[in-house]
């Protein structure tokens, strides 16, 4: 199994969805930075699985895992994170979110990254 690798690729990845996030937010195109919060959420649980030897490959598996992070830091409101990941996912097929329900939602999501890549010594790989 290619851990290191795995770990580096989606961090790659996470790094380029939150680049994209804030771009198609000057861009005022909701629907993409929608999906690329998404995608941020999902790259930065699936680097901290890696890290751990663990593959999560369905959006179930993103949801398990949160818990299983909010467990280990003794913060239940990291399962909201879940939530407003979700609900940005969604809106990319339904295109129904007010865009400060937009904003807001990728500003949660971009802090949970930055937690998240310190909490678990991400960078230093």
């Amino acid at each position: 199994m290619k851990t290191n690798g795995n770990i580096k690729r989606y961090l790659q990845l996470n790094t380029k969805y939150v680049k994209d996030t804030e771009e198609c937010l000057t861009k005022d195109d909701y629907v993409q930075a929608s999906e690329k919060s998404w995608g941020a959420y999902a790259t930065i649980l699936k680097a901290i699985a890696a890290q751990r030897r663990k593959t999560i490959k369905t959006h179930e598996g993103l949801s398990f895992f949160t818990a299983e992070i909010a467990r280990e830091l003794k913060d239940q409101d990291v399962n909201g994170i879940c939530l407003v990941a979700d609900g940005l996912h969604q809106n990319f097929y339904e295109n129904n979110q007010h865009p400060d329900a937009v904003k807001k939602g990728a500003k949660i999501i971009k802090q949970f990254v930055t937690r998240m890549r310190n909490r678990f010594k991400l960078d230093k790989l």
